[in-house]
């Protein structure tokens, strides 16, 4: 399939994490430090968040005029990198042989990921162009969708973290100017027992998280640490709504719970998909 689109986004994305800490540093020495930082973190958010939409549109077009055919797992081929630092590393791709209505059989490369454990002979769903059955693409997530996710991560992690360093600068410069704090009522109550409850259940799926993570019996340990990290996911935003409710947190401090929580939901769908 025609990734020239995709790699010239990714590229774009491989930019920003030179001109984003450029310009935070450029700000920051003008402002002060959390506007540099957070300047920075929304420049690389902007254009991961980017990536990945112009990575969803790619896709979408693919698996739109793309039709699907049994294949299956023809072998596995050792490709070799090598680092900045002279380290070499080895990865295993599988070969998915498929034959199309044209009857002609043909072999794609994959990446590995959820394939790694199939064997030979094993059954692989293919995409394939009715126009040109040669141009092909493995049927999971990891192979279709995987991209997409991995720079929806890089966008959308950066750029929670930069709204959050706005925050921060915006509170230095009203502390800065000496005003009053804004009165703050007392809770009920019934504010009280629920801040409480929805605390004690949040803490139990943070701990709960953990205790599926390791134990939980699925064949393959990637759906059981995604299944985990959710779980944690949604214990930390727990958490956020518990802080909300009177007597909030202030909300600068109470965000970073939704920040980590988000971050545990996406990686833990990340790793649920790609099993």
């Amino acid at each position: 399939m025609d990734e020239s689109i995709i790699d010239m986004a990714v590229l774009a994305f491989g930019l920003s994490l030179l001109v984003g800490p450029a310009c935070g540093a450029l700000l920051g020495w003008r402002m002060g430090f959390e506007a540099g930082v957070a300047l920075g973190c929304l420049i690389i958010g902007a254009a991961g968040l980017a990536a990945a939409g112009v990575s969803a549109w790619q896709r979408w077009q693919l698996v739109g005029g793309t039709e699907v055919v049994q294949g299956q797992i023809a072998g596995y081929v050792t490709e070799r990198n090598t680092d900045g630092k002279g380290k070499i590393t080895e990865t295993r791709a599988p070969l998915v042989a498929y034959t199309a209505p044209d009857g002609e059989p043909r072999q794609v490369k994959g990446l590995g990921g959820g394939l790694a454990g199939l064997s030979a002979g094993d059954p692989v769903e293919v995409r394939y162009r009715p126009d040109n059955p040669a141009r092909a693409v493995v049927a999971d997530f990891q192979n279709v969708w995987g991209i997409v996710w991995g720079m929806g991560v890089f966008g959308l992690l950066p750029t929670l973290f930069g709204l959050f360093f706005v925050g921060v600068a915006r509170g230095e410069r009203e502390g800065m100017a000496d005003r009053p704090p804004p009165a703050r009522r007392d809770p009920t109550p019934g504010q009280l027992r629920w801040r409480q409850r929805v605390t004690m259940g949040s803490n139990a799926l943070f701990v709960g998280g953990f205790l599926v993570a390791i134990f939980y019996p699925f064949d393959d340990s990637a759906r059981s640490l995604g299944l985990g990290f959710m779980t944690i996911g949604f214990g930390m935003l727990g958490h956020f709504i518990g802080q909300s409710i009177p007597p909030a947190m202030e909300f600068q401090f109470r965000s970073i719970f939704g920040i980590i929580g988000i971050g545990f939901l996406v990686f833990g769908f990340g790793a649920w998909m790609m099993a």
